[in-house]
């Protein structure tokens, strides 16, 4: 073997341990490569960020910054920083005069806290503030990830001490409301509100401890139904049932948002409620909405059963018949919801006909004389349920079932035979009780209302949740007996 051939051996076997070099580390790199790209892409899919709009329009604000923080114009410059704990104070002149001096005028600029915590008039927020400053005032959007908003939602929409499973639906349904409302304040440039608008929203002094493991369990968890997510209705408490979404809010009826019967909310807040109106009260409020009577004669609701949502509610006045939407009383009395009754609407019809003229005379002839007529509402005494709940003029009352079986009473046009001969018959109101009626009774002293539920009664009902969430139920179970026709989905971040 020649010398020249001993060199090119040589440096063949210096390529192959090159080459052999090469090839290990590119094996050994590989995962590190591979890690990082994985982490490039999670980032790529990062947390969404809500906008949310902090009250209305603010004529004055003051930031302070707990761990120090600085101040940017629109162009993302930062012209000012604070100290720890030191504050930024804006107001808006009051004299329409010096508004052309208004500091910030026209711009937009963003309030950073370090470690994203800046504290907003008296409260704590994550994430930074964007203030919008104009001739009028300024509009301020927290701007914040939405895991981070969820621990200022849910303790402040369900108690912190309700159960665990309980707390994690509360959550799962308050993030899909938020992803869902993306852009509901569009124009304001925000995504949601911090009211019961959207969802109640009050930042730091809302987290509680029980809540950010519910938030962390279900990080990211959505529902969907047909793909996308939905309008995660819920409400403090339905009452026994919830209703349907175009029952109440109109629009086209959403399959997921469909009736329910609630066994689970009866030790909720406001299960069973009553309310008394005063006339004064009455007329007084009507009047904001262009409806003028001194006198109410009687009163009847619009509704598709007993203790279902009313549509209206009919008054009848000495100015004639006046009809409330259900939602407009409930509004202007403050009601727990439009699911209610009237207790006190047996008024004398005559006292109603002396009050409007009417057309069509009445026969007087008609109801001259009636009969009882007492039955049994069930074949056997043992049929029927063990209780009713029954109407009456102290409130609904429960009743068990009488050993006699349950038995109606109820009047009836007495034949002239039955008049002359039957000692049940009893006269109708003669002209002298007419007169009496009129006199003793010509006016409604008060509105008797015995109602259920609070809140719209669409979607979750959050008394029955709790209850649910002790008895054991996931939160996947409590989440799929409010909500039809919907699955889970995962966000990717």
């Amino acid at each position: 073997m020649n010398r020249s051939e001993t060199g090119g051996f040589n440096k063949n076997l210096s390529n192959s341990l090159l080459l052999m070099i090469l090839t290990i580390a590119g094996i050994l790199l590989f995962p590190a490569f591979s890690e990082a790209a994985r982490r490039q892409q999670k980032s790529d899919n990062s947390e969404p960020v809500l906008r949310v709009k902090m009250g209305g329009n603010h004529t004055k604000f003051s930031v302070k910054f707990p761990d120090g923080g600085w101040l940017e114009n629109s162009r993302g410059r930062k012209i000012k920083t604070f100290r720890k704990n030191e504050v930024f104070s804006w107001e808006l002149p009051a004299s329409g005069k010096n508004r052309s001096r208004t500091q910030y005028r026209g711009e937009t600029i963003a309030l950073h806290g370090n470690n994203s915590l800046v504290q907003l008039d008296k409260n704590l927020y994550r994430g930074y503030l964007q203030a919008v400053i104009s001739d009028k005032g300024a509009r301020i959007i927290n701007h914040v990830g939405i895991e981070s908003y969820l621990r200022g939602v849910v303790g402040s929409e369900i108690g912190s001490m309700s159960p665990v499973e309980s707390l994690r639906a509360q959550t799962v349904i308050a993030r899909t409301y938020a992803y869902a409302s993306r852009g509901k304040h569009g124009s304001e440039g925000a995504d949601v509100c911090d009211s019961t608008h959207c969802q109640v929203y009050s930042g730091v002094k809302a987290e509680r401890a029980a809540i950010d493991p519910a938030v962390k369990a279900t990080r990211g968890i959505i529902m969907i139904s047909d793909g996308e997510p939905i309008a995660t209705l819920y409400h403090a408490s339905c009452g026994g049932m919830t209703s349907d979404n175009d029952k109440v809010f109109g629009g086209a009826p959403r399959s997921y948002l469909r009736r329910v019967i609630c066994p689970f909310c009866k030790d909720g807040h406001n299960y069973r409620w009553t309310r008394s109106i005063k006339p004064a009260e009455l007329t007084n409020a009507l009047r904001r909405e262009k409806i003028v009577f001194s006198k109410l004669y009687d009163a009847e609701i619009d509704a598709p059963a007993n203790m279902d949502r009313v549509t209206s509610i009919i008054l009848h006045t000495d100015t004639g018949t006046h009809k409330v939407r259900g939602t407009t009383f409930r509004r202007l009395f403050n009601l727990p919801s439009t699911t209610f009754l009237l207790g006190n609407r047996s008024r004398a019809r005559e006292v109603i006909a002396a009050a409007a003229p009417v057309k069509t005379p009445v026969n007087s002839q008609l109801m001259q004389h009636t009969t009882l007529r007492i039955a049994a509402l069930v074949d056997d005494a043992g049929d029927g349920p063990n209780q009713l709940m029954i109407l009456t003029e102290s409130g609904l009352k429960r009743t068990l079932r009488p050993a006699e079986g349950w038995q109606t009473i109820g009047l009836r046009l007495a034949s002239r035979e039955e008049a002359e001969s039957s000692s049940s018959t009893l006269p109708s109101a003669t002209a002298a009780t007419k007169g009496q009626v009129q006199a003793n009774r010509d006016t409604l002293n008060e509105l008797q209302l015995f109602g259920r539920g609070y809140g719209h009664q669409v979607g979750l009902c959050q008394a029955g949740t709790i209850e649910m969430g002790k008895r054991n139920w996931s939160y996947r179970q409590i989440l799929a007996f409010y909500y039809s026709n919907v699955a889970l989905r995962s966000l990717d971040y």
